[in-house]
């Protein structure tokens, strides 16, 4: 049990450590450097929530049914992080007052494109750690 809190504890602060580099390149200059804790802190809260609410009950459930391969992981996780990427683009129209959230954001550039595979490349990064730190497939061994 103890693993699994370090594993959902540990995986999702690949989000957070990619936001960083991400928001200075954004964000350059010295006096816009509030930004870049501003976007790493909303990067913390979205991929942590995105763990706890569909990482963890996938998790528990693939686990209790003996779907613990590896390949699983970093699959489920570039879909977990696909999913809420698209949950803070639609909250984020929504804090603009967009009356149709969901309008643009489903990708429809290059760059959309780019952006989306890249979130889900870093949800399955997030997968895979999880799975290596908490090894749901050693679950019930003796050790």
């Amino acid at each position: 049990m103890r693993k699994i809190v370090l594993a959902f504890l540990i995986a999702p602060l690949w989000v957070p450590a990619a936001a960083i580099p991400f928001a200075v390149f954004v964000f350059p200059h010295p006096e816009q450097r509030h930004w870049i804790y501003f976007t790493t802190i909303i990067a913390a809260i979205f991929a942590y929530g995105g763990v706890a609410a569909l990482g963890l009950p996938a998790f528990l459930i693939l686990r209790n049914r003996k779907h613990t391969s590896f390949w699983i992981a970093p699959a489920l996780g570039f879909g977990v992080g696909i999913v809420t990427l698209v949950a803070f683009l639609a909250l984020f129209a929504l804090s603009l007052g967009s009356p149709r959230p969901f309008a643009n954001v489903m990708p429809n550039s290059l760059a959309q494109w780019l952006t989306f595979l890249l979130t889900g490349a870093l949800g399955a990064a997030v997968g895979a750690t999880l799975w290596l730190i908490a090894r749901p497939d050693h679950a019930g061994r003796a050790r």
